[in-house]
């Protein structure tokens, strides 16, 4: 039977075949008499388990030697493999929730911007590097590192400063860095060093602002909040902390979407 018939029994195109011939897996000889390879039905039971394997990314190689091992062996390759893919979609599924989350944001800003919203959120982690005063410890230097390999699970982080509320003037201390949600960084298995602080979760107030400049935001920028803050009585004993959700072009400015607020 010649290479294009076996082949099309197959349903496989005629390189792969050859591919699968020269790699020493059809063991069917030659016919004297046309030199035509003689394709046996074990040579398609061997085809067809090789590609079964070769669609769970085992290696060619692999693949090839598969028919060789023990059952044992194989079933440890199957389990291995298994947990790996377990592991890619537990970080496919977080990336879609952070896209779908995104959209939400991409939603509400264009019919919320400069109002408030409520909402929960979880426990997380934050390590500040842009706008602070005083230098980057080796703990935050490794956060550091770890969150910015770990996006787009990891988000980017903005505070305000409690003392600068609290100051007379209408500047506000910002500093942005890199934070993570805590079931976030559980379902990565990430482990941050022990001395980044572990923020509380709770019901949010957030005020959704569109900034050119986070780090020229003054008490006018973010009167709303405070304004509810004092509504509702809350001092401000901790530091304003939200999120960069997104930056784009606006009326010819880069601008930066910035959800921020208080736990109430």
């Amino acid at each position: 039977m010649k290479v294009h018939d076996f082949a099309r029994r197959l349903g496989l195109p005629d390189s792969k075949v050859r591919y699968y011939d020269q790699a020493g897996l059809i063991r069917g000889g030659r016919k004297k008499e046309n030199n035509y390879r003689d394709f046996t039905d074990q040579d398609a039971l061997s085809i067809y388990h090789a590609q079964m394997l070769r669609s769970f990314d085992m290696g060619v190689r692999e693949a090839l030697d598969a028919q060789k091992q023990e059952l044992t062996s194989i079933d440890g390759w199957v389990d291995s493999h298994a947990r790996e893919l377990e592991r890619q979609i537990a970080r496919e599924e977080m990336r879609l929730h952070r896209l779908r989350e995104m959209q939400v944001y991409f939603s509400v800003i264009q019919s919320r911007r400069g109002q408030l919203g409520q909402n929960y959120i979880d426990e997380s982690y934050n390590v500040w590097n842009f706008g602070r005063t005083g230098p980057i410890t080796p703990a935050e230097g490794r956060a550091i590192q770890l969150l910015a390999q770990c996006m787009p699970f990891s988000y980017i982080a903005i505070r305000v400063s409690r003392d600068s509320l609290l100051s007379p003037g209408e500047g506000l201390d910002v500093s942005v860095g890199l934070g993570i949600l805590e079931p976030n960084r559980a379902k990565l298995g990430l482990e941050l060093p022990p001395e980044i602080p572990r923020m509380p979760g709770g019901t949010k107030i957030n005020l959704l602002l569109e900034l050119s400049d986070p780090f020229s935001m003054t008490k006018r920028d973010i009167a709303p909040l405070l304004e509810e803050m004092d509504r509702r009585g809350v001092e401000p004993r901790e530091d304003l902390v939200g999120r960069v959700f997104i930056s784009y072009m606006k009326g010819g400015s880069f601008t930066h979407g910035v959800a921020l607020g208080f736990l109430c």
